[in-house]
């Protein structure tokens, strides 16, 4: 097959949406087929080139050609809740170029290829939600740190200003709730909570939701194991936390439990350290004092900070699907993670992670203590977390991607 994926992001820019696609790209040219990835130019890769395979063709858009401000971060350019005509027009150009059995795409850039699906250059069309983008223009079906309740105009517009800013939040708002998604012929979730999100989105009414987990890389145990131990980790034991420092990511709900832990420590030497590895972000709360800090570091490196972890912490309020936590069981960190979201999915309480309730700095503290001092307990969880993190892995999940889309192009051969 030849696919060709449709993504804002891809490397160098990479996050766990990227790195998902990137996952799945190699494994599928390892396996025989033609894979290309249409982005967004950056200032740090404005070419076309090919990285392990997989030829990545890097294309303009309005908002990062002729109106760079309307970006945060020109680094990480942004596709809005509607077509952009010099991405369409890019589009349309490499179709009529090259020849491609399907599209897949993953987030906003969607919004520009919909307008040629229903043409003569329109192909049978996957998208994959690995968020509640959909749904929700600030993609995280949160408001004031909570579930949300369900899309509204009313509760859209002042939620997605506190991100955007009022003018721009009304404009990808008013573009997102205007949609019915016409031109997705199959439609995937990476998890079972993205794809109930999916109930409250403007689509189709025919249109089914597959449940089709993100994916890691496979081999990442080995990575863990064979990497040596970084030379900045603490010599006693640690907690590890991975991700956006920000209270979507339960960063305060972990800050205040954490305090406890220290203030009520009884254990044998001095408590766990507890280290934090991810970006900076404006909501970020004062850090405790001792608590270690790094940024940038490189994914080797992780895994190894992962398997000599006491335990992993995922306090998020809510998760797409929780690729860190796979990684975490992978390089085999006994885990603690909010019984939210996609995480759901991924851990299943006592046999291979304990799950506490999201924003809950008393039952994150009970639960880290039960890791931290009970270690029959802690060996079960890292022994079943390593097995389960295995269901995650290219090797298992490609398979099921394959089957999707044969299933798409023989649905559009009919």
């Amino acid at each position: 097959m030849k696919i060709l994926h449709l993504s804002n992001l891809y490397a160098p820019v990479i996050g766990g949406l990227e790195r998902s696609i990137a996952t799945s790209g190699e494994e599928m040219v390892r396996r025989g087929h033609e894979v290309t990835v249409l982005t967004l130019a950056t200032p740090a890769a404005s070419h076309d080139e090919e990285i392990n395979g997989v030829r990545v063709l890097r294309v303009r858009s309005v908002a990062n050609t002729l109106l760079p401000r309307l970006n945060k971060d020109p680094g990480k350019p942004f596709h809005p809740t509607f077509p952009d005509p010099l991405t369409t027009a890019a589009i349309a150009r490499v179709l009529r170029t090259n020849r491609f059995d399907l599209v897949h795409s993953h987030d906003w850039l969607m919004y520009s290829y919909l307008p040629l699906h229903s043409g003569h250059r329109g192909l049978p069309h996957v998208h994959t939600a690995h968020d509640f983008g959909l749904t929700c223009v600030r993609k995280t079906f949160s408001r004031d740190g909570r579930h949300c309740a369900g899309p509204s105009l009313a509760r859209c517009l002042p939620c997605a200003s506190t991100q955007y800013g009022r003018p721009r939040s009304a404009v990808l708002t008013a573009g997102l709730r205007a949609h019915r998604h016409r031109g997705i012929d199959c439609l995937t979730a990476i998890s079972s909570s993205v794809a109930t999100a999916l109930n409250l989105a403007r689509l189709p009414g025919e249109l089914p939701v597959q449940v089709l987990s993100s994916l890691v890389p496979d081999g990442l145990d080995e990575l863990a194991r064979t990497t040596p131990r970084p030379d900045w980790l603490p010599e006693r034991p640690y907690l590890l936390f991975v991700g956006q420092l920000g209270p979507h990511k339960g960063i305060d709900v972990l800050f205040t439990a954490y305090r406890r832990l220290v203030s009520g420590w009884t254990g044998p030497g001095p408590a766990p350290a507890l280290v934090c590895l991810g970006t900076p972000r404006p909501d970020t709360p004062p850090i405790p004092p001792g608590v270690l800090v790094r940024h940038d570091v490189p994914h080797a490196q992780v895994m190894a900070a992962w398997r000599g972890a006491a335990a992993g912490v995922v306090p998020s309020l809510l998760e797409g699907m929780g690729q860190v936590a796979v990684e975490a069981m992978l390089a085999g960190a006994p885990l603690v993670a909010s019984a939210s979201g996609g995480l759901l999915d991924v851990v299943q309480d006592g046999v291979n992670g304990l799950s506490v309730p999201p924003g809950d700095p008393d039952g994150l503290h009970t639960a880290l203590l039960r890791v931290l001092t009970d270690h029959d307990l802690a060996a079960r969880l890292r022994a079943a977390g390593h097995q389960r993190g295995l269901d995650f892995t290219a090797a298992r999940v490609v398979p099921q991607i394959e089957e999707v889309y044969r299933a798409c192009i023989a649905s559009a051969q009919r």
